[in-house]
């Protein structure tokens, strides 16, 4: 799909969709979502081939509330590989059943995605990254394999631990069956930051508790936002 209009023009457009919602929402942070459509012909399920539409739907930034930044949260992990992993769709039925099903009765935050095809993988979260961390303080988080998306907020993250002279990561595989081997994990996405992960499904990460390493990439990070 080629986009309705220039970046620049787009970037205008925004600019002016924040003013105006900033008359409602004063200093609250906004978020925003902007999506292309390439629509349909006809009654069919043939895109037209024209250019994309274009939806922003501007809305309040609810974040986690602050104790899960101290205590950490649960994922229940939910056999799934997404449509097109790599790309940013809008097709979020996994989730959808995922949190009806096995995040209620794992009493969890959200999901974690395993490969159906080993049941074993993991992959990534419904709208994050997840990062673990291996008992010599490697950082290690899922490769881009095709498999997971190349989200911007996990660029970040990399950028920042290669900055780093105390911090090292891995892209690798992740494995379900060497969660005890863990001692520390995280998940990362634009609307949450760096969150910390301290249980999937029944299995505790670590102690149960956001480790050092955990708060140095949480301090790292705020302060790229607090820079940016």
């Amino acid at each position: 799909m080629q986009p309705p209009m220039p970046r620049n023009e787009l970037r205008e457009l925004m600019e002016k969709l924040v003013a105006i919602n900033r008359v409602v929402c004063g200093d609250r942070d906004l978020l925003i979502d902007i999506i292309f459509s390439g629509g349909l012909e006809d009654n069919s399920m043939k895109s037209t081939g024209r250019g994309a539409f274009l939806y922003v739907a501007v809305q309040e930034l609810i974040e986690p509330p602050p104790e899960v930044y101290e205590t950490g949260v649960a994922l229940a992990t939910y056999r799934h590989l997404r449509l097109w992993p790599d790309v940013k769709l809008l097709n979020y039925v996994g989730a959808t059943i995922a949190h009806q099903t096995v995040v209620p009765q794992q009493d969890a935050y959200d999901i974690l995605y395993v490969d159906p095809a080993d049941g074993n993988t993991v992959l990534e979260g419904s709208t994050f990254t997840v990062f673990f961390i291996e008992r010599d303080g490697t950082i290690v988080t899922p490769p881009l394999d095709r498999r997971i998306l190349d989200s911007i907020t996990r660029r970040v993250v990399l950028e920042l631990v290669g900055k780093s002279d105390d911090l090292r990561l891995n892209e690798g595989a992740v494995l379900l069956d060497r969660l005890s081997s863990y001692t520390e994990a995280f998940i990362a996405s634009t609307t949450r930051a760096i969150l910390p992960l301290t249980r999937v499904d029944r299995a505790v990460i670590g102690n149960g508790l956001p480790g050092p390493i955990t708060r140095k990439v949480m301090a790292a990070f705020r302060e790229y936002l607090a820079s940016y």
